[in-house]
């Protein structure tokens, strides 16, 4: 036994909340179940797997018992099979669940066969009562030569929509041949969100603590808040079904712990709120309900890997000082609450595909403009920014050769530099981005994909196209565009490296697509890969947030939203802000002026050229494939998810295809798509 896998072994069994079980020869089961005979005894949440490896599977459950009191343990029996009947077993394993982790279960299977598909259930009451069937699979081996085939999710507020799209990529799935079904699922993020009041399609009960926020609306704050809210979010039977059916990998954003969060930090009202118990809770429960294997995570041969379980951490709420934007801020209660888990690794899943996951909260520095000087600029925290301020101050003391101003001049406002004397900004902090870094170089995989929680292309409004008192604006500082300096390393570094890159997000509640350059601040610039932004399963959608927004008599009104039937164009709402991002504010206004797309676009030529294709009021998934020819990418577009399913799945309103092969030396790409198939979104519109 390799000593990573005693090491391993060592620590799942030494009472950190996790059971470990070895895969023996097939077995008939001592016990067999009668499903559910004990009413008194179920599992409300369902089972999940997660973070499978070529010989192994982390599997999850958690069981509730009617007829004893909460604090009482629960013991269970866990069995692995290759059969859905559990004629025989693969492997089987007898444990206890507690009310210390909330009576959910992480059990370690190990010594599997590889690429194959498995069932596994949880038993209790002497085998009187099972939990759902559940079915998983293990990775292939790192030399197999096959396609890799997955999707991927994003952003799911339980109160704004429900779960259908997670139905309709079940039903499509078991229509499939054995080959072209999926491997597993990617969530990015968002899996809760930590306060209610994000949507009224369905409701959250109110939490244990209260979790009252002075005058706003009620967020998590104890470990039994965060509890309460996946509990919620679990009741949903189409998610259920789909972690019952795959397994599924996580990276976290930031609705885990609290909105637009860095650190230990919340943003709700100075952008620097101390949250450190918060942070623990919403760690300790992340943990709790999230199938993901973290300590001794091995990575591919000879990386190194600082996934960690979570660890309890004694902590008080205390402020933070970030002025300097360097780093971990030097507190000691900001340090343990972040170092209380680690989750950001990776997975090789055959011969092509090399899988990088991060965090992109826990370590981040504060986001570039202060708040209460983008509330000058902007009157937004973190949107609409002029990109002339995040520019300047994101690259702090570095801007322009060592040599930045003490003051920065935005339209007829003078804004002091308060960022002259900080270090540059940063969203993966130095341990993590080393390890990225090491592992992207090291990658033998034909593609990198990496999967992590916000965009990494701008997405930019030049608004000094149609008012030339304006400037062209970041629509938002807490994605990859409040990061400049960060971002051109890295994917400077990726091109040194001749890595063909596919990075897949979230966060923004809507679709997009295009090519990754090494600083998008150049024409000409060779492509090294692209990006593919999922929206929202549920959140509402970033178009239907600025029409809320953005009152009827604003003049930038056209750049988001104008009516179709006085220019000829046969809907009521013409959704005009994907074409602001695709061709830019003067091709929107010309648009809602002329009614002619022709001539919008010949007007247009904005500040995102990277971009290949935007639909902003989506909901939905993506779907991918990856090979030794390409990568494959499907975006999935819904309806707003706002009246239950049941058992029907989701209609789907467009599928959006593309296909990224490489093209010319290494690390080059070429983009195909979209090519789209239902309904298109505008300015996609036949001419």
């Amino acid at each position: 036994m390799p000593s990573s896998r005693r090491a391993f072994l060592k620590t799942f069994l030494s009472g950190t909340g996790c059971f470990a079980a070895a895969a023996a020869f097939p077995f008939a089961p001592s016990e067999p179940a009668r499903p559910n005979g004990d009413a008194d005894v179920h599992f409300p949440q369902g089972v999940a797997s997660g973070d499978p490896t070529p010989d192994s599977i982390l599997l999850w459950t958690r069981v509730q018992r009617a007829d004893a009191p909460t604090e009482h343990p629960v013991p269970l029996v866990v069995q692995v099979s290759r059969r859905h009947d559990f004629g025989t077993v693969l492997a089987e394993r007898a444990l206890t669940v507690t009310a210390a982790s909330d009576h959910t279960a992480r059990v370690f299977v190990h010594d599997l066969p590889s690429d194959s598909v498995l069932f596994y259930r949880f038993l209790a009451g002497d085998g009187a009562a099972a939990s759902r069937r559940g079915r998983t699979r293990t990775a292939p081996s790192p030399d197999a030569d096959r396609p890799v085939r997955f999707a991927y999710a994003s952003c799911q507020a339980y109160e704004a929509g429900y779960y259908g799209v997670y139905r309709t990529l079940i039903n499509e799935d078991k229509e499939a041949p054995p080959e072209e079904k999926l491997d597993f699922v990617l969530h990015l993020g968002d899996f809760i969100y930590e306060g209610l009041g994000y949507g009224d399609a369905r409701s959250v009960p109110p939490f244990p603590s209260g979790g009252q926020h002075g005058e706003g609306t009620p967020h998590a704050k104890t470990a039994n808040d965060y509890r309460h809210l996946y509990r919620t979010y679990l009741s949903d039977p189409h998610l259920q079904a789909a972690r019952a059916r795959w397994p599924f990998l996580h990276v976290w954003d930031d609705h885990e712990f609290t909105n637009d969060a860095w650190q230990s930090a919340a943003t709700y009202d100075s952008g620097a709120d101390s949250a450190q118990s918060r942070k623990v809770a919403a760690n300790r429960a992340w943990f709790e309900y999230i199938p993901a294997r973290l300590s001794d995570h091995e990575g591919d041969e000879g990386g190194t890997s600082h996934a960690q379980d979570f660890r309890p951490a004694e902590v008080t709420d205390a402020p933070l000082d970030a002025s300097d934007r360097t780093g971990l801020v030097d507190e000691p209660n900001n340090q343990a609450a972040v170092e209380s888990m680690s989750i950001y690794r990776n997975f090789q899943w055959g011969r092509h595909l090399e899988l990088v996951l991060t965090d992109g909260r826990s370590y981040r520095t504060p986001h570039p403009v202060p708040p209460e000087i983008n509330q000058k600029l902007s009157g937004s925290d973190r949107y609409l920014t002029p990109l002339k301020a995040v520019e300047v101050f994101d690259a702090g003391r570095t801007y322009d050769d060592g040599h930045p101003p003490e003051t920065i001049e935005i339209g007829d406002q003078t804004i002091p530099n308060v960022r002259r004397e900080s270090a540059p900004g940063s969203m993966l902090g130095d341990r993590q981005k080393e390890w990225w870094k090491n592992t992207v170089a090291r990658s033998t995989a034909t593609w990198t994909v990496w999967g992590h929680g916000v965009p990494l292309m701008p997405m930019r409004i030049d608004l000094g196209a149609v008012d030339p008192d304006a400037q062209t604006v970041v629509m938002t500082t807490d994605t990859w565009d409040g990061y400049l300096t960060e971002r051109r390393e890295l994917l400077s570094f990726v091109q040194d490296a001749d890595t063909r890159l596919v990075s897949l997000s979230g966060d923004n509640h809507n679709s997009f697509a295009g090519l990754l350059h090494p600083t998008f601040e150049s024409a000409g610039e060779t492509p090294i890969g692209a990006e593919f932004s999922v929206c929202g399963i549920s959140s509402p959608s970033l178009f239907r947030a600025f029409v809320q927004a953005m009152s009827d008599d604003s003049p930038l009104r056209p750049l988001i939203a104008f009516d179709g039937r006085p220019v000829d164009l046969d809907v009521e709402q013409v959704e005009a802000l994907n074409l602001t991002f695709l061709d830019g504010a003067k091709a929107s206004a010309t648009a809602a002026r002329t009614g002619n797309l022709d001539q919008a676009k010949e007007a247009g030529g904005g500040p995102n050229d990277h971009l290949s294709y935007v639909d902003s009021n989506a909901y939905g998934i993506g779907r991918v494939t990856v090979d030794a020819r390409g990568v494959d990418v499907e975006l999935i577009t819904t309806p707003p998810p706002v009246t239950p399913q049941r058992e029907k799945e989701l209609e789907v309103t467009r599928r959006a295809h593309f296909t990224l092969r490489p093209a010319g030396g290494s690390g080059t790409v070429a983009l195909e798509g979209p090519e789209i198939e239902g309904e298109p979104p505008f300015p996609f519109w036949s001419k």
